[in-house]
């Protein structure tokens, strides 16, 4: 009787276990908080509405993603340590923020190296790109995503910049990082490292001459408001990633990885050529706000490369993945 009682539990116990692994186990749902250090008009907020609807479809809502604008996680540098640690699941935040863990993360905004939205929507998805992505694993962030914000120009309260001598001297606000400081110290500006949140009110006050920025941000910060003279320099872009916290992302299933993975790969040629599109519409608002908007001669733009190109030589030397980097923008160039 204990015999056959003990060989019922074992069969029962095996049909069950063969049972199990012939049933695919049902994905729990997840909702993933995504914050993000700008206004919902910026193309980092429209960058990660694009990724929300794409991961929602592609995962038929086992992933959802709760967008969190306006920094309300966090500024640029606590959204990044947020997503490291995993106090925050993601977020779409700039480049500029990651050098100081991945030092290859500068290849991606060397002045005058990209040369175009088009190229920029090549380089994003590019072998060269993901080898400089890849560094940020080990420091617990997953990169999905390569989108971007807008070309970057150069905003000035008193004077328009004509000349290259017009930016000697001048106080510019620039993002705390040290390629930007290498930048523009050889362009001859007195570089002022600044938190974003700050810029406004800085050059509201005086306490800034100029500030080099992207046009989507004069209009989302209305920095128009205190500033009048925009020079289209186009000197770099200004890349974001699109974040994951990689404990988390290794916590998914296959199934819901892969949704992941697809939705940021469509997400990103729409993205970045939106802000190309969206360029054209904002110079055109800025000037009927009364902005003078100056598209910089040909000496400007040539004196200019000029005095950055030693700085672009030098960051190639210091990592194989930037030197990598740089050839294969420079391959896209007319």
């Amino acid at each position: 009787m204990f015999h056959c009682f003990r060989r019922t539990l074992v069969t029962g116990t095996a049909f069950a276990a063969m049972l199990a692994a012939a049933i695919p186990a049902l994905a729990a749902d997840v909702t993933l908080k995504l914050g993000h250090a700008v206004f919902e008009s910026h193309p980092n907020h429209d960058s990660a509405v694009r990724f929300k609807e794409a991961v929602e479809r592609e995962s038929k809502g086992s992933v959802k993603i709760q967008i969190y604008p306006s920094r309300q996680l966090g500024d640029v540098k606590e959204l990044m340590e947020g997503v490291q640690f995993g106090t925050v699941d993601m977020t779409v935040n700039s480049t500029s923020a990651l050098s100081t863990l991945v030092p290859a993360t500068d290849a991606l905004q060397l002045p005058f190296v990209i040369g175009s939205y088009e190229a920029f929507a090549k380089l994003a998805v590019s072998p060269e790109a993901k080898a400089v992505a890849a560094g940020l694993e080990k420091h617990g962030m997953i990169a999905l995503a390569l989108y971007d914000g807008g070309q970057r120009h150069f905003l000035s309260v008193k004077k328009p910049v004509i000349a290259v001598e017009d930016f000697k001297g001048l106080k510019t606000r620039i993002a705390p990082n040290r390629l930007f400081l290498d930048t523009w110290r050889a362009v001859g500006v007195n570089p002022t490292p600044l938190n974003y949140g700050e810029v406004y009110s800085a050059l509201e006050t005086g306490a800034l001459d100029a500030v080099e920025i992207n046009l989507t941000s004069i209009d989302s910060e209305k920095y128009y408001e205190v500033g009048k003279n925009v020079s289209l320099t186009g000197q770099y872009f200004w890349p974001s990633y699109l974040l994951i916290n990689k404990a988390k992302f290794d916590g998914l299933t296959a199934e819901q990885k892969a949704a992941i993975r697809k939705a940021a790969d469509e997400t990103v040629a729409p993205q970045v050529m939106a802000v190309a599109e969206l360029d054209k519409k904002l110079i055109s608002e800025l000037k009927g706000r009364g902005v003078k908007i100056t598209e910089p001669s040909k000496e400007l733009l040539d004196a200019l490369k000029q005095r950055t190109r030693p700085v672009v030589e030098a960051y190639m030397k210091k990592s194989p993945e930037i030197a990598a980097f740089v050839a294969a923008a420079e391959k896209l160039r007319p």
